[in-house]
């Protein structure tokens, strides 16, 4: 057993708040199939916050809760039967999946049967808190790397010891494990964007500079970037974006008017990050007959997207749900 720190989720004492602390926990040895994982850095995602922000019991969710899923670090320790690293490789966290279910058996483990029990809910068992002996719920999309030290799920692990020359570049690689790959994911696997495509992408954090930069490898037609932060919108223009629209302007540009004064269709792929109820509606008015929706973005629970079936039938458009970018993390 080690003793370690971690950043502890409590039941939220507000709604739609966060209440978090950092304490001392003890990390048990790694059972059959696990590794002791010392972290090096972790990105945060936010599905951690929305996650630690909802009540004891929605969506499955249970308090004190360790978070983290964009893990990077170091193995320390292995459980029985582990075989893809050894100790003192680097290493790149990513989700858990079951291995055995029709969509993990079929090369799309993001879509597993018990994806959202394994990864939003996690388990508890492997750590303690120290003051008070109580068992958190830990094991958090099989890694839980808010804590410094933490016992992995091996199919939560990439060894990239043939890939890292650093430590640095170990720790600047940590959020490939969620949202770049996400965003990656959206353009190469839900929407195949290619050559043809206008592609919008609402929100400029991890998720969608990824989308971006992937869509600029794929030299789609034209790359719409959406924010309302200009200093992402400037990086954005150097990634490859050709086009970018504030929303944070005083005026608020209605997004559909905006972007068909540039493409007249609209867009024919519009990957959405950011959850916001309001953009993903204009999103969808703004997509192109026979367009993908894509849908990353966690909008408030219960949030429900009113859809007029009819129009819905004439345009062929499709809403596509996308969840780590439909990628095998061992193989992004």
């Amino acid at each position: 057993m080690i003793t370690t720190t971690a950043i502890v989720a409590r039941e939220p004492e507000q709604p739609q708040s966060i209440n978090w602390a950092m304490e001392e926990v003890e990390v048990y040895t790694p059972g059959e199939g696990e590794i002791l994982v010392e972290m090096r850095a972790t990105g945060i995602c936010h599905t951690d916050i929305v996650l630690s922000s909802v009540p004891s019991g929605r969506v499955g969710i249970q308090y004190p809760k360790i978070l983290g899923h964009e893990g990077a670090g170091i193995v320390r320790a292995l459980g029985q039967n582990v075989k893809s690293v050894e100790v003192g490789d680097p290493v790149l966290l990513s989700y858990y999946s079951c291995s055995s279910c029709g969509s993990c058996q079929s090369a799309h483990p993001a879509y597993c049967e018990v994806f959202a029990e394994g990864n939003y809910v996690g388990g508890q068992g492997g750590m303690k808190i120290s003051n008070n002996g109580e068992a958190p719920w830990s094991k958090f999309f099989g890694q839980s790397s808010f804590s410094r030290h933490s016992v992995v799920s091996e199919i939560s692990v990439v060894n990239v010891r043939d890939m890292i020359k650093s430590e640095d570049e170990l720790k600047l690689f940590a959020p490939l494990g969620c949202g770049f790959q996400t965003g990656m994911g959206a353009i190469l696997n839900s929407s195949n964007a290619g050559l043809d495509d206008v592609v919008m992408i609402l929100g400029l954090g991890a998720v969608g500079m990824g989308a971006l930069m992937t869509a600029k490898i794929r030299e789609c037609k034209a790359i719409i970037v959406v924010d309302k932060v200009e200093a992402r919108l400037e990086h954005a223009k150097r990634l490859g974006a050709s086009h970018t629209i504030n929303t944070g302007t005083p005026d608020k540009p209605n997004l559909n008017d905006a972007v068909r004064q540039i493409f007249p269709s609209g867009a024919s792929v519009v990957i959405d990050s950011t959850g916001v109820p309001t953009l993903i509606e204009e999103g969808l008015r703004a997509t192109e007959k026979r367009g993908k929706l894509v849908l990353i973005g966690v909008p408030p629970l219960g949030y429900e997207l009113n859809v007029d079936v009819v129009q819905h039938i004439n345009s062929g458009r499709s809403i596509v749900g996308c969840i780590e970018g439909d990628c095998i993390p061992g193989k992004v």
